[in-house]
């Protein structure tokens, strides 16, 4: 009797742990759908299914699924002035229906799968609700999806799709601070980036419903929260191929690399895109990087026509813009775009007028750089022009130690991103802190010099970089474990 009791019980183990959630060719196509962007097919299919089975969580799932990404994209999209507006609307919409949805599958039998389709409902809630900044329902929401997914864990270890949202959760959580912290902090919401982090982690490696948003929660991590953009690049990668449609990801991507002035791969992309799917600030700072001054000022002036993305992006074509026509000569438009220019890149251009000598050796370096030609880089160098303004000074400094970090002399790269600290622009600053912060995690260095990099990381009071100080810190004690009193 005894054998018995045992073989059932090892029995019942291997099925309750196995994970329940079954992907069919349904599930495949409608998130191939999702995530290249046809929104309008899957939300219509869905209707169609919800119309034959209203009981069903899995196609209000996928619906809702595809909403939110078709909502980012509409609000991105739209025209800066009253955008606000329009976000409010549009998401009071999403709720309203999602609301409806739930109250429709209140009495319907909490299966395995049912319990993850409702959680991950609720987590679509939370995440809307924060949009409008509607704490209370987010973080109430937000509590309710990550218990249920908790317990799910519990119950079915293996069901990995089920960790990603108290992986999100976590890890947001992490970075609550002033009133939101306060509203978590009566909702019993704690969070820990490790923690969180693993959980993605582990989400993005086995999952099989959730793969494509585990991906799109490490973009978002590595390069809006953390400014950490080389840990992103293979996993825009890994999304981009398995879904080459999504505009928002193709940009974003572009963006990202030429930002670590990196245009080879941008270069591929333009080359091959036949659906339009590049925009054109895209094209337009990728042809200003690589001295294609013609057509970035041409982009430039496509991307005004059409100014929907993000507010930063805009103002930093107008710079472009501004650059270009000076560069041309084609003085009626420098005038009349140099007027729309904000303060920081009013300054920025004025600087240009008054060292223009300076101006243009520092945009032939960092085109140089953007092309990955180092040996022309290098032989530049040797015909520095003696500086007289410190922003272009620490400019080349900055761009010294990018051209010797690409080409993995880490160490090397050091004195140059420490000499760019002393620019007077915050962005750049943090730029050449970050790159030291990326060579300190690769390579051993002194307790000192570690110490002194988190202090003035610490003193520039940029939230994305401090958060990841404690990387550095745990790399410090297990290369130096006898020191770890000193943190």
């Amino acid at each position: 009797m005894s054998k018995i009791f045992i073989i059932l019980l090892l029995l019942s183990s291997l099925v309750f742990s196995q994970n329940f959630l079954k992907i069919n060719a349904l599930d495949e196509k409608l998130i191939n759908l999702t995530f290249n962007d046809d929104h309008e097919t899957v939300k219509k299919i869905c209707e169609f299914l919800i119309s034959l089975d209203s009981k069903n969580p899995k196609y209000y799932y996928h619906y809702f699924g595809a909403d939110a990404l078709q909502l980012h994209e509409q609000i991105n999209h739209s025209p800066l002035n009253g955008r606000d507006t329009f976000r409010e609307l549009l998401v009071d919409q999403s709720l309203e229906r999602l609301e409806s949805a739930l109250q429709e599958l209140e009495e319907i039998p909490m299966t395995p799968s049912n319990r993850f389709y409702i959680a991950s409902l609720h987590g679509y809630y939370s995440r809307l609700a924060g949009l409008n900044s509607y704490w209370w329902s987010a973080y109430a929401s937000g509590s309710k999806a990550n218990t249920m997914f908790e317990e799910l864990i519990k119950d079915f270890p293996e069901c990995y799709d089920a960790y990603l949202y108290p992986g999100v959760y976590g890890y947001y959580a992490s970075r609550l601070e002033g009133f939101n912290g306060f509203i978590a902090g009566i909702l019993g919401v704690s969070g820990n980036r490790l923690e969180g982090l693993m959980k993605i982690d582990l989400a993005l490696e086995k999952s099989k419903l959730v793969y494509p948003q585990a991906l799109l929660m490490i973009l978002e991590i590595n390069t809006v929260m953390e400014d950490n953009p080389k840990r992103a690049i293979p996993f825009f990668e890994e999304f981009i191929a398995a879904y080459p449609q999504n505009q928002r990801v193709v940009n974003w991507y572009s963006h990202t690399l030429l930002n670590m002035n990196q245009a080879k791969n941008v270069e591929e992309i333009i080359k091959k895109d036949t659906n339009g799917i590049v925009d054109n600030f895209v094209k337009a700072k990728y042809y200003f990087l690589t001295e294609q001054i013609d057509s970035s000022a041409k982009y430039s002036e496509y991307a005004y026509l059409n100014p929907k993305t993000w507010r930063g992006i805009i103002e930093h074509t107008k710079y472009y813009s501004v650059y270009t026509n000076w560069f041309l000569e084609t003085r009626e438009i420098e005038k009349e775009d140099r007027s729309k220019l904000n303060d920081y890149y009013s300054s920025l251009f004025e600087l240009d007028l008054n060292n223009i000598s300076e101006s243009k050796y520092i945009y032939k370096l960092t085109s140089l750089l953007a092309k990955e030609n180092y040996g022309e880089f290098d032989d530049l160098t040797l015909s520095k022009p003696n500086f007289e303004e410190v922003y272009f000074e620490a400019e080349f400094n900055l761009l010294q130690g990018i051209a010797l970090f690409q080409q993995n002399k880490l160490l090397e790269s050091i004195t140059y991103f420490e000499r760019a600290e002393f620019s007077f622009d915050r962005r750049k600053r943090t730029i050449a802190l970050r790159y030291q912060l990326d060579i300190y995690l690769r390579e051993t260095v002194s307790i000192t010099k570690a110490n002194l990099l988190m202090e003035r990381i610490e003193d520039t009071e940029y939230e994305k970089l401090i958060f990841r100080l404690n990387e550095l810190r745990e790399d410090t004690i297990c290369k130096y474990p006898t020191v770890t009193s000193s943190y």
